[in-house]
């Protein structure tokens, strides 16, 4: 019982990891830091404010509080400037595959990653079809956890996903997040009904729809080959919902047949659309009563060239 507490509370306190770049008038330097999971960004911001205002002088101190790229030759040489970005461990299809465990996926990392949305016309966010995201991979000299707090970053690569393929990966993470609830040994029902609440709910379906009208609705003009990858995590997302549905059924109370009949609506409705928008029925039943699917599944890569890789 001792062992499972201790290995419960490790879990607990998982590590938060921070990218902190420096700029001054002769050099830039640039860290992956590792924290405390408690510590928050603005608590780690002010703190490096007050430290370094205490050594320079608070009046030359900028902190940069987003995650764009910075031209150091456009910055103010008057000033140092600090950057600090939230990042997490990255990890590449394969790796996914072996770390399968909390621990092992906050071990022996020396790569995180940061996305940062934009769009051609300069602002951060825009309509669906224009939005565009930059994924950046960030390498480390050694691995966390390490004998100091920080390590020195040592490569960069920033992949560009376009507006479709910002679709496609935001519905994979939502298909693999529900995916690891429905599996797992003890269901939790809080966390079931959080992820199908983000899902289904009549009040936040129009995620999901919204992609599906904005690349898959008739008249359309995207590549064809990622138009059928979209329509094929939509219908993995289908498929997932509703094992999380009939899950959800099994574990209710009386008290919650409501809301799980509002839930199951939901996603009644979203099937209905989908269906009509793919002109396809996207759930199919087997005559043993087996949820079956049509078409190959197929796995956005975005460490592929179609992604727009670039190193810096």
């Amino acid at each position: 019982m001792q062992v499972l507490q201790s290995l419960h509370h490790a879990i607990k306190i998982l590590p938060f990891y921070r990218k902190t770049s420096y700029f001054d008038d002769e050099d830039q330097k640039e860290y992956i830091y590792k924290e405390p999971k408690v510590t928050s960004l603005p608590e780690i911001c002010e703190r490096i404010s007050n430290i370094y205002g205490e050594k320079y002088g608070k009046e030359i101190i900028k902190l940069i509080q987003d995650s764009k790229k910075v031209d150091p030759n456009q910055l103010d040489g008057r000033y140092c400037h600090i950057q600090v970005t939230h990042v997490t461990p990255y990890f590449d299809e394969r790796e996914l595959q072996r770390r399968l465990t909390d621990y092992e996926r906050n071990n022996n990392i020396r790569k995180f990653m940061f996305e940062t949305p934009f769009t051609k016309d300069g602002k951060a966010h825009g309509e669906i079809d224009k939005q565009y995201k930059r994924r950046t991979v960030l390498t480390t000299t050694h691995s966390f956890p390490y004998v100091k707090k920080r390590i020195d970053i040592i490569e960069r690569k920033d992949l560009e996903l376009s507006p479709i393929e910002v679709a496609i990966d935001q519905m994979q993470t939502k298909v693999a997040e529900m995916r690891e609830v429905v599996n797992m040994s003890h269901p939790d029902l809080k966390r079931l009904q959080l992820k199908l609440q983000g899902s289904v709910s009549a009040q936040v379906n129009a995620g999901p729809l919204a992609f599906a009208e904005a690349f898959i609705s008739k008249g359309k003009n995207f590549p064809e080959s990622k138009v059928e990858l979209l329509k094929e995590v939509f219908r993995d997302f289908v498929y997932v919902c509703n094992d999380a549905v009939d899950l959800n059924g099994t574990l209710v109370t009386t008290e919650q047949k409501e809301y799980h009949e509002s839930l199951n609506q939901g996603f009644q409705d979203i099937v209905s659309k989908l269906n009509e928008m793919f002109g396809e029925k996207i759930l199919k039943i087997d005559g043993g009563g087996t949820l079956s699917r049509q078409g190959s599944q197929a796995v956005l890569n975005i460490n592929s060239s179609s992604a727009g890789a670039s190193s810096a």
